[in-house]
């Protein structure tokens, strides 16, 4: 979603800083220059969300309630009840009462914590009574959305007034791969605060890295050179048997890396690798086994699968894998944002922050996976029988979590609590550019993502023999998907 030209202004600027200031330290500069920098940018997009709000309708719904069915994690919920006095929540509750004065609307939540299943249940018991009972949803989409879009419980976005999916607030890459037959059910973006919690990253410890003389590997990523090969050649030589029993365990040893089974289909995109493709004919296809996919698999298989080196979640559980991380015996974990943002913030160690590797050099971009497990799942209940009103809504409200809450949510929670220097700002420029979505994360055909995962992370299995074997299941689930989809009013 961000802006290619304001990441290449903020790159320009950073590296003009260090040529120009040598060591400065981020954050300490208190000159009147740089308050005029930021007064100027703040004055811009000031007017520009003036200028966006008068453009849309200034209707009034007389007290109208606004009903959003939502999941919200107590560690990093989806709205705020009340002020708390922290930036992030403080915001989004101001976003909410300035809607309601906006629009002379109510609007409340009807919050589900851990159990999303109960959420989908509860939408799909409301719209097959008929029942008009909630006007938005945000929930999972892997464990929701998947259930609630086929089941012909959602609506058509496409066919909501005032919603502009093109614009930087709404997913692209909900927008290009997860349409079927022409339909879109869910999106994601800055209405739901979980998005910004989703990209799967890498960390790397900062003590660690300088010990083994690694180098800098923020260059590394600005230069483009930031590869599967290059990170092959980081992580060797970087465990330690620290016990000296000649054999790696866990929390006995250090480890290179640990990561957990989603970065299986984190790194495998990242590389350019693609689960579905498009035909002509806008008809998504599997796409796993070809030789391009496969190559990129082998390719992470012999950086990823290494028992002497990396610790996977596997029978340790992600909580375990993040104490490896936290408490210095691994050198890099790749997880995705909802884990560092909560677990990473007492960490004694400073880390930083880049994207995943991409696969060669003449890979025009870094790529960034989203987790779909995560709720930040954006959809219409098909019962909704307020929909111009709920485009208007969803409109104004995404518009204006991307101009306040995202700034807040971007330059406060994740750059000063989780990134600890001024590159791994640029970092997170490059990572949030456009989180990567796509509909066998969402859907698991034949349960072929959880199969590419646990490739790509244990070598459980050949993967292509396995793939052979499910691949009728997982076309018939696909084409079932297309029918149905095709079939929905």
């Amino acid at each position: 979603m961000k802006n290619k030209l304001l990441f290449l202004l903020t790159l320009t600027i950073l590296l003009m800083t260090i040529i120009s200031c040598g060591e400065t330290e981020p954050g300490n500069d208190e000159t009147g220059a740089a308050k005029t920098d930021t007064q100027s940018a703040g004055e811009t997009q000031t007017e520009a969300e003036t200028d966006y709000l008068e453009s849309l309708p200034k209707d009034k719904f007389d007290g109208t309630n606004f009903r959003i069915i939502v999941q919200s994690y107590s560690r990093h919920p989806n709205f705020a009840e009340e002020l708390t006095g922290e930036t992030v929540n403080d915001t989004l509750y101001e976003r909410d009462q300035n809607i309601t004065d906006m629009y002379d609307i109510e609007i409340s939540y009807i919050t589900y914590q851990e159990n999303r299943g109960d959420l989908y249940k509860a939408v799909q018991t409301s719209v097959s009574a008929d029942s008009d009972d909630y006007d938005l949803v945000i929930t999972s989409m892997a464990d929701g959305i998947n259930v609630l879009a086929p089941g012909g419980y959602l609506y058509n976005l496409k066919d909501v007034e005032y919603i502009d999916l093109f614009a930087d607030w709404w997913s692209q890459s909900m927008y290009n791969n997860t349409q079927i037959s022409g339909n879109l059910y869910t999106t994601s973006g800055a209405l739901s605060l979980d998005y910004y919690y989703s990209p799967c990253i890498l960390a790397f410890n900062q003590r660690l890295v300088e010990n083994y003389g690694i180098e800098d590997l923020y260059t590394l990523v600005i230069n483009g050179g930031w590869t599967i090969d290059k990170f092959s050649e980081t992580l060797k030589g970087t465990e330690a048997d620290l016990n000296g029993d000649g054999k790696m365990a866990a929390y006995e040893d250090q480890f290179a890396l640990s990561l957990d089974e989603l970065m299986g289909q984190a790194f495998y995109i990242a590389s350019g690798g693609t689960q579905l493709e498009f035909d002509s004919g806008g008809i998504p296809q599997l796409s796993m086994d070809s030789e391009k996919n496969i190559d990129i698999m082998h390719k992470l298989i012999s950086v990823i699968v290494d028992p002497n080196s990396v610790l996977p979640t596997e029978p340790l559980g992600v909580e375990n894998k993040t104490k490896a991380f936290k408490d210095g015996m691994s050198v890099f974990m790749g997880y995705n944002m909802s884990g560092l943002i909560a677990d990473l913030r007492d960490m004694e160690d400073d880390y930083g922050i880049i994207p995943l590797p991409k696969y060669t050099e003449t890979q025009e971009k870094y790529l960034t996976y989203g987790s779909a497990w995560g709720p930040c799942g954006i959809a219409v209940p098909v019962t909704n029988s307020k929909i111009e009103m709920t485009g208007l809504i969803m409109e104004t409200m995404a518009y204006i979590s991307y101009t306040t809450v995202e700034p807040e949510m971007y330059n406060v929670t994740l750059k000063e609590k989780i990134s600890r220097d001024q590159n791994s700002k640029v970092m997170l420029d490059i990572i949030y550019e456009d989180i990567i979505f796509d509909l066998n994360g969402i859907y698991n055909f034949g349960n072929t993502g959880n199969l590419l995962r646990s490739y790509i992370v244990y070598n459980k299995n050949e993967f292509v023999s396995k793939y052979e074997s499910t691949k009728t299941t997982a076309q018939t689930a696909l084409d079932t998907l297309i029918n149905t989809f095709d079939k929905i009013d």
